[in-house]
């Protein structure tokens, strides 16, 4: 049988999910294969697993996806199916179950199938023990679908093992693109006129480790950041014992590196975070976050935090509510906690009821609205650089260094991926602030 070449793909998760379809998308279209999102040829649906939530949200639009694209080819790859492939392959509708070891090769295989093949009977299923992944399979990226920053991959798997988490589980150890890869694909997307990248990893602060002779995150930073006419720099989520003075120093003083961190929390209980196999104290990711926003006033400090760890007391959650509130946070990633098998936490005991986590995740989220206004509200008259995304009715839409939405009047027409000077004159709530042409 014969295909048309048009293809579709649905993503769930993190950044790096999303890179990866971006690259699976940017090498099809490359060979000739079009977007088409109510009836392809070929359906790739990458898929998340970081929580059962994720889990049912995967298998939800593996559903939905066959159902809009009847007569496609369908390929189900990402973390869910490296870790749930006989869960999946019970959903009718699906040929192919695509490991990571194995994702790098799906743009290569559906040219191959486009030239004929034949529906399989069962499901084809290329999964591998990701334990033993030791290669880093780099999928290049030179534009985007729709959006105007595009992230870079650098770094894959984990090596940490918190007990919560199913991560190192579905994404293998800790590996790393190597610099001159990293380099050539910040200058490809400069040179297709990109205006910002966010550099992106599983593992981030440990980008380089795995290298021979080892790499620092920071040597790699110093590589790109002179580029002539580097674009902007913006990291994605990093660990608190990976912020490093260096690091610090470098975007305090580097202007092309965003004035934006990331910054892993889980909880603000000491107990908790021993049960986490989180390596630091409650004492220290304060002053930490302290001493960034000493250096760096006008940074964005965003932090995740995990509710309802099993053993997380009433007294454990108020350590962590306290410790929030003393922090000059930009806004909050809230999760709740999600019980995965084969983590350390599947044994624990004194689990904390679906009610209460839901109560604790409600409170801090509260909080983090009030931190954010009060952000922005320390913003107010200050100038910013602004990259357009999108345009509504008579405004622009746009992002500054330091993670604020910004909308600003169209008095002149700007195109989308361009930095523009704005001066942020009003909160408009924690959905972002306004500002003007400066």
């Amino acid at each position: 049988m014969n295909r048309n070449k048009t293809y579709t793909i649905q993503t769930l998760g993190c950044k790096v999910n999303q890179y990866e379809s971006e690259s699976i998308a940017c090498l099809l279209q490359a060979n000739g294969f079009e977007l088409n999102d109510s009836g392809a040829s070929f359906a790739i649906i990458n898929t998340c697993t970081v929580t059962q939530k994720a889990g049912m949200q995967s298998r939800q639009l593996i559903r939905q996806t066959i159902r809009n694209h009847p007569d496609a080819l369908i390929f189900v790859t990402g973390c869910h199916a490296q870790t749930n492939p006989d869960d999946i392959q019970t959903i009718d509708g699906i040929h192919y179950i695509i490991g990571h070891a194995y994702k790098h090769e799906i743009f290569e295989q559906i040219i191959q199938l486009h030239n004929g093949f034949e529906f399989p009977d069962t499901p084809e299923i290329r999964i591998s023990d990701i334990l033993k992944h030791t290669k880093y399979e780099h999928m290049p990226l030179s534009h985007l679908q729709h959006r105007s920053r595009p992230t870079i991959k650098i770094q894959d798997g984990c090596n940490a093992f918190c007990s919560y988490c199913i991560v190192p589980y579905s994404r293998g150890p800790g590996r790393s693109l190597d610099e001159k890869s990293v380099l050539e694909q910040v200058k490809c997307l400069q040179s297709n006129g990109y205006q910002e990248v966010i550099l992106s990893g599983i593992h981030l602060g440990q980008y380089g480790q795995d290298l021979k002779p080892p790499v620092q995150l920071t040597d790699l930073l110093r590589e790109i950041i002179n580029i002539p006419q580097c674009p902007r720099i913006r990291l994605s989520s990093i660990e608190p014992l990976e912020v490093t003075e260096d690091l610090i120093q470098l975007i305090q003083t580097k202007a092309c590196l965003c004035n934006h961190l990331h910054i892993s929390l889980q909880s603000g209980d000491n107990e908790t975070l021993k049960r986490m196999n989180r390596h630091y104290t409650r004492s220290f990711f304060k002053e930490l976050i302290l001493t960034i926003q000493e250096q760096i006033p006008d940074i964005a400090i965003g932090i995740d935090v995990l509710v309802g760890m099993p053993g997380e007391t009433q007294r454990s959650f108020e350590n962590t509510l306290s410790l929030l509130e003393q922090l000059p946070a930009a806004y909050f990633h809230v999760f709740p906690f999600s019980l995965r098998k084969g983590t350390r936490a599947e044994n624990f005991q004194e689990i904390v009821p679906y009610q209460t986590i839901k109560t604790r995740a409600k409170t801090i989220r509260l909080l983090g609205v009030q931190k954010k206004i009060e952000f922005f509200t320390r913003n107010i008259h200050a100038k910013q650089s602004v990259l357009i995304e999108s345009s509504e009715k008579n405004y622009l839409k746009g992002l500054t260094g330091n993670y604020i939405p910004v909308k600003i009047l169209n008095t002149a027409l700007q195109k989308n991926g361009q930095l523009i000077p704005v001066l942020l004159t009003k909160v408009m709530g924690p959905q972002g602030m306004e500002g003007r042409f400066a």
